[in-house]
C-alpha cells in the first residue's frame, strides 16, 4: 500500500515537526539555564503558609526554625525536629495513613548546597523520588511540604 500525502498533510506534518522541534528547543535551553544560581538558603513551607517554618542557611552552616508545627494532642513530640548531628528535619504531614499523620524527613548538606526528601510516606513515594536538588523546588503535594531555594544577588555579580 502506497502511502500519498497531498500538500496539505504535507503541510500539516512540518508544522507540527517544527513545533515539536521549537518546544523541545525551549524545555532544554530551560533545563539548562534556569536555576543555575549557587542557593544560599532553602526555604521549607508546610501548609499553605507563605512563612518557611524552616531555613536551611548554606552561607552561615544554621538551620533556623521560624514556628512550630500545629501538632494534635495524640503526638508525643512536637515539630518540626531539627538534628544537625544527621542534618535533617523531620516535619509531620497532611498525609494518614490509618488515621496517622505521617513524617517527612528532609536531609540538607551544607557542603553540597542540596536538599533531598529521604523518607516520606504517599501514594507511590513520589516526594523522595524528586531526588538531590540545589536549586530546583522540591513539592511533596500529598504532605503539603515544600522546598524552595534562595540566592543572594551578589551570587550574580560579575
Amino acid at each position: 500500500m502506497k502511502l500519498n500525502l497531498s500538500v496539505k498533510n504535507k503541510r500539516d506534518f512540518l508544522l507540527v515537526t517544527l513545533l515539536f522541534t521549537i518546544l523541545g528547543g525551549i524545555y532544554i535551553l530551560f533545563r539548562l539555564f534556569a536555576f543555575q544560581g549557587e542557593a544560599s538558603i532553602a526555604n521549607v513551607y508546610y501548609g499553605n503558609s507563605n512563612d518557611p517554618i524552616v531555613s536551611i542557611d548554606f552561607v552561615n552552616y544554621r538551620v533556623i526554625r521560624h514556628y512550630d508545627q500545629n501538632v494534635p494532642n495524640t503526638y508525643d513530640q512536637g515539630y518540626p525536629i531539627i538534628d544537625e548531628a544527621n542534618q535533617t528535619i523531620t516535619l509531620l504531614g497532611d498525609y494518614e495513613i490509618n488515621g496517622t499523620r505521617q513524617i517527612v524527613v528532609i536531609q540538607y548538606n551544607f557542603g553540597a548546597k542540596s536538599v533531598q526528601i529521604i523518607q516520606e510516606q504517599s501514594p507511590n513515594k513520589i516526594c523522595s523520588r524528586e531526588g538531590v536538588s540545589t536549586a530546583w523546588p522540591l513539592i511533596c503535594l500529598p504532605n503539603r511540604i515544600r522546598v524552595e531555594f534562595e540566592t543572594n544577588a551578589e551570587d550574580f555579580t560579575i
